[in-house]
Order: structure tokens, then sequence, then C-alpha cells
């Protein structure tokens, strides 16, 4: 008899097995929200490095002829020594102004990036350092490079 009585307990109750699913749950709400965030700051990460090789490739330009280039798309930056084909979450685009300045931009690609659309910028004008600035919602100020290049 009192081999059967043993034999009874074994397992969980319902009891312990919600208590589990509750500790799971709550673990959960907060590690999701972190692992997000951590994804978006490598991807800005990742843009504001590709940023960075299109200033020094400007800074050269300049040096070879002095003045900046324009660029937009995959072949135009190939031809100025920077590859972005791998580059999926966003698109870039370097345009001289006129004054002798120039301005670098990462767009997100909508559905790959987020659900909303943001922006980087880097601006360069000939009298001052360069500045980075954001579209502040879906990428924030504290995912930017704290010094500016240039």
């Amino acid at each position: 008899m009192r081999r059967k009585r043993i034999l009874d307990r074994r397992g969980f109750t319902l009891v312990e097995l919600m208590v589990v699913i509750i500790i799971v749950g709550i673990l959960a709400a907060i590690a999701v929200p972190l692992y997000t965030g951590y994804v978006e700051r490598a991807r800005v990460t990742e843009a504001t490095s590709i940023m960075g090789a299109v200033i020094t490739s400007q800074k050269v330009e300049m040096s070879r002829t002095t003045r900046y280039y324009d660029a937009a798309t995959v072949d135009g930056f190939r031809q100025r020594g920077i590859d972005i084909t791998d580059t999926e979450f966003f698109t870039y685009a370097t345009t001289a102004d006129a004054g002798g300045g120039f301005t670098v931009r990462a767009d997100t690609v909508v559905g790959r990036f987020g659900p909303n659309a943001g922006w980087i910028t880097y601006t360069k004008t000939p009298d001052a350092r360069g500045t980075w600035a954001c579209d502040g919602s879906t990428i924030l100020d504290d995912m930017l490079p704290t010094e500016p290049t240039g």
C-alpha cells in the first residue's frame, strides 16, 4: 500500500506548472524588447560605419579633385571604392552642395529595419565639422556616433 502512494505522488501539480508558465512569460516580456533594441542598434552601427566609409571617400575625392561627388546607386558607390551590395536594411545616397559641403543619408528599408521608416544624415559644411542627425523616432540620437567625423 505504501508503495502505491509514492507512485501516485509523482509529477507536478497544476499550480506548479502555472507558476513556471508565469515566470517564463515575465522573462519573455522583459527579454524580447531588450533583444529588439540590441538588434536595431547593431543595424544603425552598420549604417554609420558605411556612412563613415563614404565620408572618408568624400575627403579623398576633395583632396584629388577639389570637389565632392554625388552617388545614390550601388554602382555609383562602387566607382568610389565602397561596396554596399550586402546592405539590406538601409539605402544610401550622398550629395555635394554648391557651397563646398556634402550630405550622406541612410534611409531605412521599410519592412526590413522595422515597422516605420527612419533616416540618418551626416552633413559637412565648409566652415564647420560634420554633424549627425536622425529621425528621432525609429532611430534615436543615442544610437549615433558621439564624436562627429571630419
